[in-house]
């Protein structure tokens, strides 16, 4: 007579998460959601530059209100009607004191220039933008 075998087959074992791929995966979504976080408020800022106009997101070609005072420089349309001033030049890095000593020779390279803009950190340095009048 011939006997049948039935293998045997292993008791499944319930497989429990081990603590060390757990704190991983804690940390590893801590790590997430602190880069999510900080790229919403680095793009929010960013996006908070371009509409409204901030001057220091100014390039060349790119055109400027008539202002008073830097504060209210704003980068505009250059078929609006507040386009008075279109940049020439943009010169990074410019201390205050050398912006304040050396302002009629900065834009020197742009020989359209009429008028210089700088802003950055009172005593440190900044950038500049050199502006020519818009031609309509």
């Amino acid at each position: 007579m011939s006997e049948q075998v039935t293998p045997a087959v292993p008791e499944q074992e319930t497989a429990e998460p081990s603590t060390a791929k757990s704190a991983a995966a804690g940390v590893g979504k801590k790590i997430l959601g602190y880069g999510i976080a900080a790229a919403v408020v680095f793009g929010g800022g960013l996006a908070y530059k371009y509409i409204s106009g901030d001057i220091t997101i100014a390039k060349a070609g790119d055109c400027v209100n008539d202002f008073a005072n830097v504060d209210d420089a704003k980068v505009v349309d250059c078929a609006s009607a507040d386009a008075k001033n279109k940049v020439v030049g943009v010169i990074e890095s410019v201390s205050e004191a050398d912006f304040d000593a050396k302002q009629q020779t900065l834009c020197e390279a742009f020989p359209t220039w009429e008028q210089i803009v700088w802003v950055g950190k009172k005593g440190g340095s900044g950038d500049s933008w050199c502006l020519e009048p818009l031609k309509k």
